[in-house]
């Protein structure tokens, strides 16, 4: 009894240590978002979020299917050895996306100065040492995800953003900031960072034949799986951050649109903390919880109408005033974001299970509607377009996630 008591209290307090630092990041993303637009113009901020979503899509292109082909590998494995080489496994992994994307950032500034936008090809340039962050930052939350390492995923969220802050605003008093400089220093923290985070995880490179052949082969009937429904549901969320800078004559409405997501991604966290922290369970329980479920549905709800009532007075307050829409945008996108981390409950349920093809459907869905909306709709409405498809593909997941749960349980959503 005692065991499960304090297996329980182990949970709830992951459960705060995640959620802690991820309210704590709160802040400090608007600080450095603060940061960000103080000293840049609309038009820069919107050139730094514009390389950003395509560093972001195109590491979601590199992934394959081997982390969460790792994750679930590492959460079922009982030998820390063995952990330890599925983790260096993933690194091997990893240091080779890094160098496709490195490449791939080198041929996307010859194609940008040479036919799409010449102003920006010194940005794809200049990403090029740096545009392994969002990689890295997979790569831990992954294997950290499988291998119940919380504290690790906190410090991931927490301490990249916090050190830019620091650092930007000292280096910013001295120096102009320009796009070039703020999209170089925030991920160039990032990738330091994080990549002391990966060494402190302990990775093992010795023998690691077993690992990987352990690693393809899960990867064949699972990760795979879900790395065509992360390719078409997750990367091409990035979509509406590229597309709107296609359509119109700069990248100003992606500053917007995607300042609007930073500000209300928050609400999708809480739900989705719940089932990362309870990853590892998950993989040998056959409900969630339903005590577990009902109080995250009531936060969620509660913190839903919180945000809606405050934020556009928080907007107007905190901001410069070229940016006062953002607060309407914020609060919209945050009807998307409340179904997506719930969605994401569910999703992490149905992945610590190896339902691969559950999610792989739940994603087609997704990206369907991502697809069809990130071009036509943000074709003649714009950034309304974008935050309604944001919004269409959110509840799409949602209703997916619940449908696959409730099949995969046998009892149409019935908790214990």
């Amino acid at each position: 009894m005692n065991k499960i008591l304090n297996k329980i209290n182990k949970n709830y307090l992951q459960v705060l240590i995640l959620y802690s630092s991820t309210i704590l990041s709160i802040p400090i993303s608007i600080a450095v978002s603060i940061l960000n637009t103080n000293y840049l113009t609309t038009l820069q901020y919107g050139d730094v979020k514009y390389v950003t979503n395509i560093m972001m899509f195109v590491s979601g292109l590199l992934m394959f299917g081997f982390f969460v082909s790792g994750c679930r590998l590492i959460a079922i494995c009982k030998n820390q050895e063995n952990i330890r080489k599925y983790k260096g496994t993933m690194v091997l992994i990893l240091f080779f996306s890094i160098l496709i994307m490195s490449v791939i950032f080198l041929i996307l500034s010859f194609v940008y100065y040479k036919w799409i936008n010449p102003s920006l090809y010194k940005l794809f340039l200049i990403a090029i040492p740096i545009c392994s962050a969002p990689l890295l930052l997979n790569y831990i939350n992954t294997t950290a995800q499988g291998d119940n390492k919380i504290l690790s995923i906190s410090l991931s969220r927490l301490l990249p953003s916090l050190i830019y802050l620091l650092v930007g605003y000292f280096v910013f008093k001295h120096l102009k900031a320009n796009s070039s400089l703020v999209l170089f220093l925030q991920n160039g923290i990032a990738v330091i960072v994080l990549a002391v985070i990966i060494y402190y995880s302990n990775p093992s490179f010795k023998n690691l034949s077993i690992s990987k052949k352990k690693i393809l082969i899960e990867n064949k009937k699972y990760g795979f799986q879900v790395y065509i429904g992360s390719v078409v549901g997750v990367s091409l969320s990035y979509l509406a951050g590229i597309t709107l800078g296609w359509f119109n004559s700069d990248n100003t409405l992606v500053g917007f649109y995607t300042l609007a997501l930073t500000i209300s991604s928050p609400l999708s966290m809480l739900p989705s903390i719940v089932g990362t922290t309870y990853y590892r369970q998950f993989a040998s329980e056959n409900f969630i919880n339903k005590k577990v479920y009902s109080v995250t549905i009531l936060i969620s709800i509660v913190s839903l109408i919180a945000f809606i009532l405050l934020i556009n007075p928080i907007v107007r307050l905190i901001y410069p005033a070229d940016y006062s829409q953002v607060g309407n945008y914020s609060a919209l996108l945050a009807i998307g974001m409340t179904f997506h981390g719930i969605g994401d409950m569910y999703n992490r349920f149905l992945a610590a299970h190896g339902q691969g093809k559950s999610l792989r459907n739940g994603a087609f869905i997704t990206g369907g509607i991502l697809i069809i909306g990130n071009i036509v709709l943000v074709y003649f409405f714009g950034i309304y377009g974008a935050i309604v498809t944001k919004i269409l593909s959110s509840f799409g997941y949602f209703v997916a996630m619940h449908y696959f749960y409730g099949k995969f349980t046998r009892f149409n959503i019935q908790y214990i």
